[in-house]
């Protein structure tokens, strides 16, 4: 660690010696975490999982430098030391911490031992020139086309989980984006993005703004699909409405991807007078399901998503309601219900500013329902964290 701080500071110093604007900024954080679950699972002969515990320091750097007004190069780097129980218990999840999907694999597990690990993956590594109107940015990046705050069906580059709530910044893509301004409230978005797997996604957005409605639609292929859709975001009166959906339509004629299939989501959220902020939302995922069979991991939420399929099942309601207490501290309560199966999610949190740039925050997931059901899949699951964070 000393070197890396060494080779870190005579990068910053050396931008300054030439006077080339370079910034550092970034965070650390420490994460202690509990599982447990009321029906313990058989992991090996004689051996069943039912409790554990982590530890987790993260550490990430976003880097940047602007050489000229033009051009722009940018890197996001995160460090993660996991240490404890879980990682003994659970075989192989240091691995998941080495999956990459991208074209380049930037994910490394530096030590890997059975008591602990030490990841570094870079999801953040592209250029950027701007001429005039255009804008062409190539290499790892974040390119997010989602309206809504859960579920983003036009997202099809960086599906996501929000149970995953340690990952703010979220993944991003191998890929190609040239944007054009031709207004001062609309943009033509054009990408070319491919992974691991050599697979695809060739799609354009129009984004603009009529009537104080951002409006945008997309087109293009995704994977072996052809997809086109759409979203908005406004307002009635001070109740904030944001949709978006997307139509997947089979390329190939034969074989088991032959169904045309719609992911659409609608959300609402008001802000009372007295600052409790409330949020609802509802999925339609067409690849989705109403039987059991398969469930949510906490240890790997965004597993199995795409902008196709952010769900197991076919049907998801989401609500929220947030309050701040005083300046200092926020209560949050967030839950999501399958009405087919009747299970749930519910995240209750806390969150505490201690100082400048330090931050407390403690939360729970419960994953309750039945055994086979999506939130319920190994029945009923209690996790807890604490969380402190400090930022530069």
């Amino acid at each position: 660690m000393r070197r890396i701080a060494f080779a870190l500071a005579a990068c910053v110093s050396a931008f300054t010696t030439f006077g080339q604007p370079f910034s550092v900024s970034g965070y650390i954080k420490d994460m202690q975490g509990l599982y447990y679950l009321e029906n313990p699972v058989p992991i090996s002969p004689g051996t069943t999982f039912q409790w554990s515990t982590y530890n987790q320091i993260h550490n990430r750097l976003n880097l940047s430098w602007t050489p000229t007004t033009n051009l722009r190069l940018e890197a996001g780097v995160r460090n993660r030391l996991l240490t404890g129980k879980l990682v003994h218990d659970v075989v192989g999840y240091a691995g998941l911490f080495e999956e990459d999907n991208g074209l380049v694999d930037l994910s490394w597990n530096l030590v890997d031992q059975p008591d602990g690990f030490l990841n570094t993956s870079i999801d953040r590594a592209f250029i950027e020139y701007t001429l005039h109107h255009v804008q062409l940015r190539v290499g790892r990046q974040r390119i997010n086309w989602g309206i809504n705050l859960v579920w983003n069906p036009n997202d099809l580059f960086n599906a996501f989980s929000y149970i995953d709530f340690d990952y703010e910044e979220r993944p991003g893509s191998d890929a190609v984006l040239l944007t054009w301004y031709n207004s001062a409230t609309s943009n033509l978005d054009l990408v070319l993005k491919t992974d691991s797997s050599h697979r695809i996604t060739l799609a354009g957005r129009y984004a603009f703004n009529i009537q104080n409605y951002d409006l945008q639609f997309i087109g293009g292929t995704y994977n072996d699909d052809a997809v086109v859709g759409g979203g908005f975001s406004g307002s009635i009166g001070s109740v904030s409405l944001r949709g978006e959906g997307s139509v997947f339509i089979p390329v190939a004629t034969t074989g088991p991807n032959t169904r045309t299939t719609v992911s659409a989501t609608l959300s609402a959220d008001y802000t009372l007078k007295n600052d409790l902020y409330l949020h609802g939302a509802f999925l339609y995922n067409g690849m989705g399901t109403t039987s059991r069979g398969a469930g949510v991991s906490l240890l790997n939420p965004s597993s199995t998503l795409s902008a196709k399929s952010l769900s197991i099942g076919k049907y998801e309601v989401f609500g929220q309601l947030s309050y701040p207490l005083n300046p200092l501290t926020n209560l949050s309560l967030a839950g999501m219900l399958n009405p087919s199966d009747g299970s749930i999610y519910l995240g209750p949190s806390a969150t505490i500013s201690l100082h400048d740039n330090l931050e407390l925050m403690l939360t729970t997931q419960l994953l309750l329902g039945e055994a086979g059901s999506e939130y319920g899949y190994l029945g009923n699951t209690y996790a807890g964290f604490g969380r402190l964070r400090w930022s530069f």
